[in-house]
């Protein structure tokens, strides 16, 4: 029986990739992650701000740079989840949607990439939709309203119409990929660096090719204007400042110091030429850099400063592709696909000259062209081995069931394990304690929340689908600026105070003079720092305990027993 010729096209094969790509990124993507991010929430009320009252959190009317919690947040993500809150409402899924969506699309977009840059590779091609699909450092980003992605999306995008106006000249192509680049540094910070270098490159390996002269013009008018607006606009210039190796959180400049001193007794002109600025910064870049390919990192472990950014003892990509990441960079250079290594080596730069290394998010621009290596790898591996004259089947067999299991290891760390390993990291539990708080609030004068897990104040907003023009009229009141990196805590919001002691309810941590605890006051503290004594002799007594999804206290609620 011959097969149905649909199920023989090339297009049979990517429908069911794109099929699975879908499934993996929207598969509960409403309660998995488990936690909702106090980002997630900014993004989400900010856009139910916006469709209520044309403004954003703080009063501003559509801005281009959302003052958030104080850092400085790209507009792209707050307007994409206003259709969404439109359609589904305020939660955690509407917010969610719009990274899930283009995550998605994404996996057809670098089928697509690779059918303009060698369209006589449609294994390749293939090969690069399943891995991408199936790649875990996408798939965890994909899931979660993470900015990175989008400038991900973006860029894939515009490098695929980029290569659409080079090979078919369509003048409109090379228009809409430079508009999708533009998006991409309007989406997150790191795409800012990334994003002229690529160019620079594209312009120039394609230079022969190109009409050299209307392509700078209109790089010009549509990314280099806005680039340069936006990168030395002063909340980004602020945030630069915070968190590149150029501050003294870095510890470049403290280790300069300790080595001056360890070397006072050598030659002046010896120890300036071996420690001075230039060469510990650069050696710290390179340090910074190269961690990104460490293996641990991509297949093994994943990142290691934060775990919010990777599934407990899983790499950033499945470790069955380790042999093929080689394999895949030798045939790189062998079938001379440049560009895809250039945008693997530019890849990491942006989160190398940050002091936070290696990062998942901020080198989040390596996963297309990973992706496309173990492709390449995967791809090329296959075709040696269909060439082969004995042992073709069993060894075919091997390495998809060796595939599939590294994917099963990867899914059930992600769908069983992640929800209850550190769930502290994604922020669980706020959901239930305003809903128990708002239920007890009539029974209060006030309440006293701890802040210490995080920003409380944005989960009242989000879960209580809080009237923004109300909340617009008490923000500038309640708001504080941290002097240091400029960052905004929000001390009230009706009767409810967020104070950063982890038991407001624990005399030792206010002043000696204060009246803590109150009655008629509703306090809400970690598991932290309770006031022992108070409870045991029936000073306090609990109300409720909310719990973390690994069983374990995320907040207690307690009061001043009257009498």
């Amino acid at each position: 029986m011959t097969k149905p010729r649909f199920i023989k096209s090339k297009y049979f094969f990517l429908l069911l990739i794109l099929l699975l790509g879908s499934l993996l990124r929207f598969y509960k993507l409403g309660q998995i992650p488990s936690g909702f991010v106090s980002d997630e929430a900014s993004f989400g009320y900010n856009a139910y701000s916006l469709i209520k009252t044309g403004k954003d959190e703080f009063g501003q009317s559509w801005p281009i740079i959302f003052r958030s919690f104080g850092d400085g947040k790209m507009p792209v993500y707050f307007y994409l989840t206003i259709p969404s809150v439109l359609i589904l409402g305020l939660t955690e899924l509407a917010v969610r949607l719009p990274s899930a969506l283009l995550g998605s699309i994404t996996v057809l977009l670098v089928y697509l990439f690779i059918r303009e840059l060698a369209p006589k590779r449609k294994n390749f091609a293939l090969f690069s939709a399943l891995v991408l699909a199936t790649l875990p450092w996408h798939i965890h980003f994909s899931r979660a309203a993470f900015e990175a992605n989008l400038g991900l999306f973006f860029i894939t995008l515009g490098s695929w119409l980029f290569l659409r106006f080079v090979n078919h000249r369509q003048n409109k192509a090379l228009f809409f990929s430079l508009f999708s680049f533009t998006m991409a540094i309007f989406s997150y910070h790191a795409p800012r660096i990334f994003v002229p270098l690529w160019l620079v490159y594209l312009i120039w390996y394609f230079r022969k090719k190109i009409n050299l002269k209307k392509t700078i013009i209109s790089l010009a008018i549509i990314v280099a204007l806005p680039w340069v607006l936006l990168t030395f606009s002063k909340q980004s210039l602020l945030r630069a400042g915070g968190i590149t190796i150029f501050h003294q959180q870095s510890g470049v400049f403290q280790r300069l110091e300790q080595k001056f001193t360890q070397t006072r007794n050598q030659p002046l002109l010896l120890t300036r030429a071996l420690h001075n600025r230039p060469v510990e910064y650069s050696l710290d870049f390179l340090r910074r850099y190269f961690s990104h390919f460490d293996s641990d990192f991509l297949f093994f472990t994943g990142d290691p400063i934060r775990p919010r950014y990777r599934s407990p003892d899983v790499g950033q990509s499945l470790w069955f592709g380790l042999p093929f990441f080689f394999i895949g960079l030798y045939f790189l250079a062998k079938h001379r696909l440049w560009p895809i290594l250039i945008w693997l080596i530019l890849a990491p730069i942006s989160s190398a000259i940050t002091f936070e290394t290696p990062s998942s998010i901020r080198a989040l621009l390596m996963i297309t062209p990973l992706a496309l290596t173990l492709a390449l790898g995967a791809s090329e591996t296959i075709s040696w081995l269909r060439k082969q004259k004995t042992f073709v089947q069993p060894l075919l067999l091997l390495i998809v069931s060796v595939f599939v299991y590294s994917l099963v290891h990867y899914l059930d760390a992600y769908f069983i394990h992640l929800p209850v390993h550190q769930p502290y990291e994604w922020q669980g539990g706020y959901k239930q304690l305003v809903e128990k708080v708002t239920e007890l609030m009539p029974n209060y004068d006030k309440a006293v929340i701890t802040d210490a897990r995080g920003t409380p104040y944005i989960y009242f907003l989000f879960y209580n689908q809080y009237n923004p023009a109300r909340w617009h009229a008490q923000a500038e009141e309640s708001i504080t600026i941290d002097p240091k990196f400029k960052y905004i805590s929000v001390g009230k919001l009706d009767n409810l105070y967020f104070v950063s002691k982890t038991c407001p309810a624990n005399p030792k941590k206010w002043s000696p003079d204060s009246d803590i605890p109150e009655a008629n006051v509703l306090y809400v503290c970690t598991e932290e720092h309770h006031p022992i004594n108070l409870l045991n002799d029936g000073t306090l007594r609990v109300i409720d305990t909310i719990y973390f999804d690994d069983g374990q206290p995320a907040f207690v609620l307690m009061e001043k027993v009257s009498g």
